[in-house]
């Protein structure tokens, strides 16, 4: 504190300083009146919506669109109300911060501060991997009026009710028209699947599995009748070289010969048809590994379309089940449980503590500039300080002395 160090000290300041103190004191006092009379009341007001459970539930929980939680739904609409042409449209419909120098966007700043959502978690608990459910919704909105402060609340509280109805009936649109395609689309390659298999096999006829064993019963019957034609060749070649090597050929020998050479070629013949035969046959069974695969490509293609033709048929059905609730009025559903009321009194009040701290912070400033003159000019004033500061004790204290004012005229003898 310098040289202020006791009470008596402390209190010598005051006194000396006090009609600085007073002055900063006055001047400050004035300047808070002056802020809380200028200072703009400002209203607040609260609408309230009830977000309403389905009436009827829907059996299956996997059909429909994605299913959106109430509070995502609430913030989408939200998102979509606070946009930047939505505020301006609210702004002028309601003749927000008319006659104050702002541009557009100073103004949607300063309605986006003004307004509040509040969402009211519901007491049920959300299913693993759901979104959090939202029972109520409060909205709330300030304004320089009573009148705009209610109007403004019930005008987004009429936003949300139309949006939320209009959201959910465009997705269940949405979600309707596309299952239906998707349903049309996925007919159209299972058939044109079913066609190319068709084709295929028509194609392939001798590699079916029932023409396959035909074919495996074939080939043991040719490879049994080649085997006697190649033993009844090698006996008939044998006869015919023993018949050639001798030198006198008889009658009898000649017609034998020529029997065998018939014989021979004969035999010849069938057996080079049933070799080619066994070749088409071994031909075909190598392909049949080639068909299954293809086959089993088909049929995998076809089981899954299948399955998600059935999948999307189902969904489909919940779809349609959905927007007819929704017709009803039987999903969730969006209600105004309390509208807006204008506000009986401002949310700027205590008037009264403010001025009361504007004039505590005064005095305390003005001591404070009392300190701050005091330092800047120090002067030892007392024995003390004199005592403190020096080490020396005075020995004589001449107090201030004040010359009196007179009121008459000066005498002089004479």
């Amino acid at each position: 504190m310098g040289q202020i160090q006791s009470i008596d000290e402390l209190i010598g300041l005051l006194l000396r300083r006090r009609l600085i103190i007073g002055l900063v004191t006055v001047l400050g006092i004035v300047a808070t009146l002056f802020y809380v009379i200028s200072k703009p009341d400002v209203f607040e007001s609260t609408s309230v919506i009830q977000v309403q459970s389905p009436n009827v539930a829907t059996t299956d929980e996997t059909t429909t669109a994605p299913h959106e939680g109430s509070a995502q739904r609430l913030q989408t609409i939200q998102q979509q109300l606070t946009t930047r042409d939505n505020m301006l449209a609210v702004i002028k419909r309601h003749d927000l911060y008319v006659g104050l120098p702002l541009s557009d966007d100073e103004k949607v700043h300063l309605l986006r501060l003004a307004l509040r959502f509040e969402p009211v978690a519901s007491a049920a608990t959300a299913a693993y991997g759901q979104s959090a459910e939202v029972s109520a919704l409060l909205i709330s909105a300030q304004a320089a009026t009573r009148a705009q402060a209610a109007r403004v609340a019930n005008d987004f509280a009429q936003g949300i009710l139309d949006a939320g109805a209009d959201s959910q009936a465009e997705q269940l649109r949405q979600a309707l028209s596309f299952f239906r395609e998707e349903a049309a689309r996925l007919q159209q390659q299972i058939s044109s699947v079913t066609k190319e298999l068709a084709v295929y096999q028509s194609q392939n006829l001798d590699a079916l599995p029932a023409q396959r064993d035909a074919l495996r019963t074939e080939m043991t019957g040719i490879e049994t009748e080649l085997r006697s034609l190649e033993q009844a060749l090698v006996a008939a070649r044998n006869d015919r070289a023993i018949i050639e090597r001798k030198q006198v050929l008889r009658a009898t020998d000649r017609r034998q010969l020529d029997s065998l050479i018939a014989q021979i070629e004969t035999q010849s013949a069938q057996a080079e048809a049933l070799q080619a035969r066994r070749t088409e046959i071994l031909a075909i069974l190598s392909k049949a590994q080639d068909f299954d695969r293809t086959i089993d490509s088909y049929q995998r293609n076809l089981s899954q379309l299948q399955s998600q033709y059935a999948e999307v048929t189902r969904k489909s059905v919940s779809a349609e089940t959905d927007a007819k609730l929704q017709d009803r009025q039987q999903s969730e559903t969006f209600t105004l449980l309390e509208r807006a009321a204008e506000p009986d009194y401002p949310i700027t009040g205590g008037r009264r503590k403010l001025a009361m701290a504007g004039a505590i912070a005064s005095l305390m400033f003005g001591v404070f500039v009392a300190f701050l003159l005091d330092h800047l000019r120090p002067i030892l004033r007392t024995r003390t300080q004199l005592e403190r500061e020096l080490g020396l004790r005075p020995i004589v204290a001449i107090p201030e002395i004040k010359q009196a004012r007179t009121g008459g005229r000066k005498w002089s003898g004479g």
